[in-house]
């Protein structure tokens, strides 16, 4: 019976309010820090994606400028980049120009429907 009463003696002080006010203060304080553990978490983690998302995008800047100092270092290579950038041409080359036909030839020559229809239009206005 020493046992029992010794049992609920322990429940009483458990239970009073001298006990659990400082077990819930206590409480509140590691919840709130593991709220900002967690927070801290998060943001570290997106962190991290924006960090790896643009060392992907360097990679593939690195590798696209080392292709063209590859070209560069060629004579050929060098050549073009000049071409391209600076629109020259070699000694004895000469310049060709397209010259894209006006619209009435365009439609002139364009579909089979629309030549019908001159065609019937040419034959009545004779």
């Amino acid at each position: 019976m020493n046992e029992f009463e010794q049992k609920r003696k322990i429940r009483r002080i458990l239970s009073s309010p001298f006990v659990l006010i400082p077990l819930v203060v206590i409480l509140l304080f590691v919840i709130r820090g593991t709220w900002s553990i967690y927070g801290k978490n998060r943001s570290s983690l997106e962190e991290l994606n924006l960090a790896e998302d643009r060392l992907a995008r360097l990679q593939e800047k690195e590798t696209e400028l080392s292709g063209m100092i590859k070209k560069l270092n060629t004579e050929s290579g060098v050549e073009g980049e000049i071409r391209e950038r600076f629109q020259m041409a070699k000694e004895g080359e000469q310049e060709v120009v397209i010259v894209e036909p006006p619209e009435s030839e365009k439609t002139a020559g364009g579909s089979s429907e629309s030549s019908f229809w001159q065609k019937i239009r040419g034959f009545f206005s004779r």
